[in-house]
């Protein structure tokens, strides 16, 4: 019928041509998808969609109505690459809905507008973490390993800073592993194995550091941001590193990142800090300085009525490719800390390092070259003396790597050397009455200088068969500590490898030969073993005095100066199991051999024999969930030491049974709580058993009467302690508080106990009390 009608039209009707539809106006949208917060990295493998929105949506809000895909008409999508941009082409003009969604982080969806013109559209679009991945562990491009033998711990730093009762310290947070002692009040020490902490070594970024912790040892001598990684190796280690008998403290800075100019800032109870990293030319530079305002915390709650300390640290590490296989790295670092008293009282301790470093790989050839020159002063000022010690030491250490010499084979060889130089200055001032009753001010200065020095070469052979590791080694020592050279040669041999698809297998035997010195030292008097405190006497451990008191060594005693050997032997097991759970078990044996040092006055000093075994459990669970993490260590252990008679005594921290359970949960709303309990036998005593009266200058008092160490033992300790933290994420920074509270149910250990002033009873202790720390940090 219609053909009929346009037929009867004829050649007088003309069809209507059907009505043009102007097509929209197209552009060009591009942009970056970011990670939310300090980091501001780049999101690869994103998914962004663009779809049409109605005319009176606000750009740059979230979108909140749930999107209709009936009432979509059109959509872009693109896909970011590895920096996280992305292209869309052929976006119609006007008001969009943008959305992003990535694997671990919320999906975004927000308004935008797209405007007509040449140049492409830019959008900065920021995810923010899924809840239970806001905490999770970074996963970096792991490092080639320097060395074939493995350290036994590798404690990431930003993860274990968020373990409970950690203060936000991650060598603090070391503490919790199996093998390692209480230390007394929560304080900085690490000693393994029921060996003395002052024989094990400490190393940052491959060379020697006075010391871990600072003289307050409430925190460690590296801000916690600038830490990348923790290596623990209570017994057997690298024969790359020796000298040290009590195991090895390495810790390792963090490189600069290249993706903007990022940093975080800090405040707590103890102290502040800021860090900032970013990209220079081809390469990255990472600074970080910290300083302490916790003097004026303990002065404000009179914790410390006679002394006010403050302690301050810095690193600035410079890394840039020469070429596509070698690397320069350019380190300055230091810390310091200061204790003042009254007008008559002052210490100081401070150190300086400069590092350069030069690191080569190819296919077959790994060489690594870094000098380093440090600058160390500590001064003490009791009264009118005044000592004053100031040191250069200079280290260099070189290492080769040659792989596949053979298939199965590969080789390791290289040297270390440390040379200490030294200068004294000691001023004494004393009063001197004449006959006559006259009162002359006698000052005399001492002035003296000396030399030390460690030198160390090695080789090891690491042989694969098949899946199992076979690492011999030797390492070469000198010791010349009083211009006597002392040598010893140090075996060492490592084995690892599978037994089972799941279960590993790992076993070490080696010497450790280290120097022995008999050493005059200048003690600040801080800490008393028998002083007055209130209406009592504190009966402060040994241990406490040895280990805590601010001192200056000062020389050799009578140019007395040795070397021994510690052997370590270990064998331990690693089993995979389902649910991200790895157990451990690992055996050990410690043993060191006694020697004797001939003094040219007194007698001679017997170095007595150490031996500590003990067994090893640790069953943990990583972060590989984003959800739960932690672990149950134990520690089963004797450890004896004989005295200057040849006698067997428990050694100093001979604690039977350790035991650490360390749990950490993300939660909702980017909150994360932690919790730690820990359970440790007490350490021997040397306990009161009598007392006499004595004179000293027309005054009579009484002074104790002790029994050998061992006799008993402090009673077992038992402590929990909480965290929590909540982070506020923005586009371009994250806000995170942190409160950890040690010791929630305020259990006091006695640490110290006070005696009455005859010694007849004890009447009160020491402890640490329940202890709340809050801080704050930034990351920008």
């Amino acid at each position: 019928m219609v053909l009929g009608l346009l037929a009867g039209l004829g050649p007088r009707a003309t069809l209507a041509a059907p009505p043009t539809v102007e097509r929209p106006a197209t552009t060009q949208v591009s942009g970056r998808v970011r990670e939310a917060g300090g980091s501001r990295r780049g999101v690869a493998g994103a998914v962004v969609l663009v779809v049409e929105a109605p005319a009176d949506v606000r750009p740059g809000r979230e979108a909140r109505d749930p999107l209709d895909p009936d009432a979509v008409s059109w959509t872009r999508r693109a896909e970011t690459d590895a920096e996280g941009n992305f292209l869309l082409e052929e976006v119609p003009v006007g008001k969009v809905r943008v959305v992003v969604v990535a694997g671990g982080y919320a999906r975004l969806e927000q308004w935008a507008e797209v405007d007509a013109g040449d140049r492409a559209n830019e959008l900065d679009l920021y995810l923010r973490r899924d809840a239970g991945s806001d905490y999770r562990t970074e996963v970096r491009t792991e490092r080639s390993r320097s060395y074939a033998v493995e350290p036994e711990h590798v404690i990431d730093a930003q993860q274990a800073r968020r373990y409970a009762g950690s203060g936000d310290d991650p060598l603090l947070g070391a503490q919790n592993l199996p093998g390692v002692a209480r230390s007394p009040l929560g304080l900085g020490m690490i000693g393994f194995r029921g060996g003395d902490p002052t024989e094990a070594g400490h190393y940052l970024d491959g060379h020697p550091i006075p010391r871990s912790f600072h003289i307050l040892p409430i925190a460690s001598v590296l801000s916690a941001p600038m830490v990348d990684r923790i290596e623990l190796s209570p017994g057997n280690y690298s024969a790359a590193y020796g000298s040290f008998g009590g195991g090895l403290i390495a810790i390792e800075s963090r490189p600069g990142g290249r993706a903007g100019i990022h940093g975080q800032a800090h405040l707590d109870l103890f102290d502040l800090g800021t860090t900032l990293e970013g990209p220079v030319g081809e390469g990255s530079v990472h600074v970080g300085l910290r300083r302490s305002h916790v003097g004026d915390i303990l002065q404000a709650v009179r914790a410390l009525p006679t002394a006010n300390p403050a302690f301050w640290d810095y690193l600035g590490r410079f890394d840039h490719p020469l070429g596509a296989r070698t690397q320069l790295t350019v380190r300055a670092l230091g810390a310091g800390d200061r204790l003042t008293g009254d007008e008559t009282f002052e210490f100081g301790a401070s150190f300086h390092r400069f590092d350069l470093a030069l690191r080569r790989t190819s296919e077959d050839w790994l060489i690594y070259v870094s000098p380093s020159l440090r600058l160390d002063a500590s001064n003490l000022q009791q009264g009118g003396n005044e000592l004053r010690r100031h040191a250069n030491v200079y280290s260099v250490r070189a290492a080769f790597t040659r792989r596949n010499l053979v298939p199965w084979l590969n080789i390791e060889f290289g040297s270390d050397i440390v040379v200490e130089r030294w200068r004294l200055r000691d001023h004494t001032q004393f009063n001197l009455a004449s006959l006559e009753g006259e009162i002359r001010t006698i000052e005399d200065d001492e002035d003296t200088r000396g030399d030390q020095l460690r030198l160390g070469a090695w080789i090891s052979l690491p042989m694969s068969f098949g899946a199992w590791q076979l690492v011999p080694a030797l390492r070469a020592n000198v010791f010349a500590y009083t211009g006597y050279p002392r040598i010893r040669p140090d075996p060492r041999v490592d084995l690892r490898g599978p037994v089972h698809e799941r279960v590993d297998l790992h076993l070490a035997l080696g010497m450790y030969s280290a120097p022995v010195v008999v050493a005059r030292g200048e003690d600040s008097d801080l800490i008393e073993q028998n002083g007055f405190l209130g209406d009592g006497l504190a009966d402060v451990p040994q241990y406490l005095i040895a280990y805590f008191e601010p001192n200056i060594s000062i020389d050799v005693d009578d140019r007395s100066a040795s070397a021994t050997y510690v052997i370590h032997g270990s064998a331990g097991v690693q089993v995979r199991l389902p649910w991200e759970l790895e157990a451990r078990a690992t055996g050990f044996w410690r043993e060191g051999l006694p020697v004797t040092l001939e003094r040219f006055r007194g007698d001679p000093y017997y170095y007595g024999r150490r031996r500590s075994l003990g067994l090893e459990l640790l069953l943990r669970r990583s972060l590989a969930n984003d959800v739960i993490d932690g672990w149950l260590g134990y520690t089963l252990m004797w450890a004896r030491a004989e005295d200057q008679a040849g006698e067997w005594l428990p050694a100093v921290f001979d604690q039977r049974h350790n035991f650490v359970a360390l749990l950490g949960v993300n939660l909702p709303r980017n909150v994360r709580v932690g919790a730690r309990f820990r359970l440790v036998s007490g350490n021997p005593e040397t306990p009161v058993v009598g007392r006499e009266v004595v004179a000293d200058d027309g005054v009579w008092f009484y002074r104790p009467l002790r029994a050998p160490r061992g006799t008993s033992y402090q009673p077992m300790f038992h402590q929990l302690d909480l965290r929590v933290d909540k982070s506020w994420v923005k586009d371009r920074t994250r806000v995170t508080t942190y409160l950890d509270v040690q010791n929630v149910y305020n259990r006091i250990y006695p640490e110290v106990w006070i005696y009455s002033r005859d010694w007849a009873e004890r009447s009160s202790l020491i402890g640490l009390p329940i202890y709340p720390s809050l801080g704050v940090q930034v990351d920008f």
